[in-house]
C-alpha cells in the first residue's frame, strides 16, 4: 500500500526540491543534485551549472583541452 504525505511532508518536500533546481539558458528549470556539478538541458541540450564559478572553470578547461 502507497503512503500518502500530508500537506506539511509535501510542502517540506516541494521545498527541498525547488533549491536543486537551476535555470537554463532556453527557460527550462533542471534539477541538479548537490553533488553534481552541472546537468543536461532535457529540451535543448546544453549544460546548465550551478553557478558561473563551474560554468567558467568547465570553459577555461575545455578551451585548453581544445587547443
Amino acid at each position: 500500500m502507497e503512503k500518502l504525505l500530508t500537506e506539511k511532508e509535501f510542502s517540506r518536500m516541494s521545498d527541498e526540491y525547488d533549491k536543486v533546481k537551476y535555470k537554463c539558458k532556453c527557460g527550462h528549470r533542471v534539477v541538479i543534485p548537490y553533488n553534481v556539478d552541472k546537468s543536461v538541458c532535457s529540451w535543448c541540450k546544453r549544460y546548465v551549472f550551478k553557478n558561473k564559478k563551474d560554468e567558467a572553470l568547465y570553459r577555461i578547461k575545455e578551451k585548453m583541452k581544445n587547443g
